[in-house]
């Protein structure tokens, strides 16, 4: 099933173009994912790590229909139980341990809400595979239609790398135009450095006093090389 997702995702490539094309608004209709990695190759930055997770909780009753779904999901699903005084976590995954691409389900059950459960969902990609947010985002396409509702949180990040040292102030600016970005949050130390912001290309946000927020951008200078990581509508990833 995945090498056939990866054949289809090449011959649409090759057909529309490994960049967004933009709509009759002036807008790209690709993924996020795609977007955002489209710009990190145009900037050069070493891309280490590219992610999407998908939340959403279940009621209780769903649990065991939801477990059976997961496992049909994957073609040599391997599952480990972890438990703790707080939940327990059943943890899915194929059993192919040379994926390029790697997708995992988590699902929590927290011992103080008998009411509902959590799953979440993440794919991720060292950033090199050829087409790797285009594949990635087949199988969250496969996964939303098989396992998750309309009511799915989606999440995307890509952490990355500059070699020496970034003037983030600039480059920032050179991320806020692309997107078109209202900053609403910055935080700047010496060494580190987080911004949020807003824009109307991506329709989720989350809803902060200072206004809606569905982008964030960081950077961290360790001395000869420094790393970028940005993603929406929050980084789910340490930076």
């Amino acid at each position: 099933m995945k090498l056939l997702i990866i054949c289809l995702v090449a011959i649409t490539a090759i057909g529309s173009g490994v960049y967004p094309q933009g709509t009759a608004e002036g807008w790209s209709s690709a993924s996020p994912l795609v977007e955002l990695t489209a710009f990190a190759e145009d900037e050069h930055l070493d891309m280490q790590e590219l992610n999407i997770t998908l939340k959403e909780e279940f009621n209780q009753l769903q649990l065991d229909q939801t477990r059976e779904s997961i496992t049909n999901y994957f073609d040599e699903p391997e599952m480990k139980q972890e438990t703790t005084s707080e939940a327990t976590k059943y943890i899915f995954h194929d059993g192919h341990k040379d994926n390029d691409i790697v997708e995992t389900f988590t699902v929590l059950v927290p011992k103080s809400e008998i009411n509902s459960f959590e799953v979440v969902y993440t794919v991720t990609s060292a950033g090199t595979t050829p087409l790797a947010p285009q594949i990635m985002e087949q199988f969250v396409d496969r996964v939303k239609h098989q396992i998750f509702t309309k009511d799915v949180t989606y999440y995307s990040f890509i952490k990355s790398e500059y070699s020496g040292i970034m003037n983030e102030v600039l480059f920032y600016q050179k991320f806020k135009k692309t997107f078109n970005i209202a900053t609403i949050e910055e935080s700047t130390e010496e060494s580190w450095s987080s911004r949020s912001g807003y824009t109307s290309r991506w329709g989720q946000a989350i809803e902060l006093p200072e206004g809606s927020m569905n982008v964030q951008f960081a950077t961290r200078n360790l001395g000869n090389r420094t790393t970028v990581t940005f993603g929406t509508p929050i980084l789910t990833a340490e930076y």
